[in-house]
């Protein structure tokens, strides 16, 4: 079996100090814009979801990762499904709403809650302290929220894609590009050529599979059943990686997406993303909803994959969780020590003073209210979990079992 060298904590730290001294200042008419690399990636913080996270590993050495967030309705807008109505275009070589139609141009649609295109993917991520990252393996998480969702046909409705990634984000954004295909048939595709010139050797990376000697169909580390679409089509995604998935299991139409399917990724033969997928039916609605998933892996030389993931919609506050559970890469033991050395749990801001603060310094009047919470006579420097993810402790007492997951699964199907 191949395989290639993947950066240590420490080598990813210093790639990290190296690539922020590449930000640049640039001056425009006189006046100085800060260029941000990272910034390809999308938003570098999930502020606006009013997140909460939390990771525990028990004496199985087995971890359970829990993120809890909130839609944004203002910012987030929902589409319509198969590439219709607000989410419809015209794409090249006659591709039109999934259908192959051939009609009149159609500029694709802008959304008023952000003043960006339906068809365009807005993503938020945060990078997870070093011990979460050598506990299950993933540097930052990703949240895509998709208008229109995307390619394959039965997907293309509203959705968030949960995208762990192995790498750095500098690494993403330096290393993982590509030379794109202009004539794309989705607008907003940023598909990867499959000759690649510009780049070299890190757009020719992206067509680096992770293949067994023995047996070289089935890719390293993900379900045995997973492929890539023929001749790479949409497969291939700049900073994203070479995308597989089972084929066998999309749905015929959106209408028939009832279930939490996995696309993993690859790049320079090696797994650099596990993404779970996510139509917005499921966490929205006047009902709650509970649905769950789950995988074996082919020839794993990567053992904190997930096992299991579920996602949980709570009717009455609107609350989201997303849990999945897996092989911890460190023990229960080493893993407290490690993040009491990092500081310890998390803390999250009260989401609620955050946006009255942000309203006031936007001159914003408040009803007078505030949150003295550290006695100081004031509202600043109070930070305190926030009241929508007080309900996360109540979720961190113990690991969700497969068994566990099931039987949830029945109970919201009236079983």
């Amino acid at each position: 079996m191949l395989i290639l060298p993947e950066l240590t904590l420490s080598q990813a730290q210093a790639q990290a100090q190296e690539f922020n001294k590449n930000e640049t200042l640039t001056k425009i008419d006189g006046e100085e814009i800060v260029f941000n690399p990272l910034s390809v990636l999308g938003d570098p913080e999930w502020t606006k979801l009013r997140p909460g996270w939390s990771l525990t590993v028990n004496d199985q050495c087995l971890y359970e990762f829990i993120f809890q967030f909130e839609h944004h309705a203002p910012s987030l807008p929902i589409g319509d499904d198969d590439y219709r109505g607000k989410c419809e275009y015209t794409g090249s070589n006659g591709f039109n709403n999934g259908e192959g139609d051939n009609i009149d141009k159609i500029d694709p649609k802008i959304a008023p809650e952000d003043n960006q295109p339906y068809l365009k993917p807005r993503q938020m991520w945060e990078e997870f302290p070093d011990y979460v990252w050598a506990t299950m393996g993933f540097n930052h998480l990703s949240i895509d929220f998709l208008p229109c969702g995307h390619r394959p046909k039965g997907y293309t409705a509203t959705q968030y894609d949960f995208s762990f990634f192995r790498v750095t984000p500098e690494y993403r954004a330096e290393t993982m590009v590509c030379e794109l295909n202009e004539q794309v048939a989705v607008p907003h595709e940023k598909i990867c050529k499959g000759k690649q010139e510009e780049y070299g050797p890190n757009g020719m990376n992206f067509f680096i599979v992770p293949a067994a000697m023995i047996d070289r169909n089935p890719v390293v580390n993900m379900p045995s059943n997973f492929k890539r679409p023929k001749r790479g089509a949409y497969a291939p995604i700049e900073h994203y990686g070479l995308r597989s998935w089972d084929q066998n299991a999309v749905p015929d139409s959106t209408k028939e997406w009832n279930d939490i399917p996995i696309f993993m990724s690859s790049y320079n033969g090696n797994t650099v993303m596990w993404q779970a997928h996510v139509p917005y039916k499921m966490v929205s609605g006047d009902e709650n909803q509970f649905h769950s998933g789950s995988a074996r892996y082919y020839e794993t030389t990567v053992e904190h994959l997930p096992d299991t993931w579920a996602i949980e919609y709570d009717e009455k506050t609107g609350l989201i969780q997303f849990t999945m559970v897996g092989k911890a890469g460190i023990c229960e033991g080493d893993y407290k020590r490690a993040r009491e050395a990092a500081g310890g749990p998390p803390l999250f801001p009260n989401y609620d003073d955050l946006e009255a603060e942000r309203d006031r310094r936007n001159g914003i009047g408040n009803n007078g209210t505030g949150t003295d919470d550290d006695g100081d006579g004031d509202d600043e420097g109070d930070v305190i979990p926030s009241a929508a993810n007080t309900l996360l402790t109540s979720f961190t007492h113990g690991i969700i079992s497969i068994a566990t997951i099931q039987i949830l699964s029945f109970m919201y199907m009236g079983f």
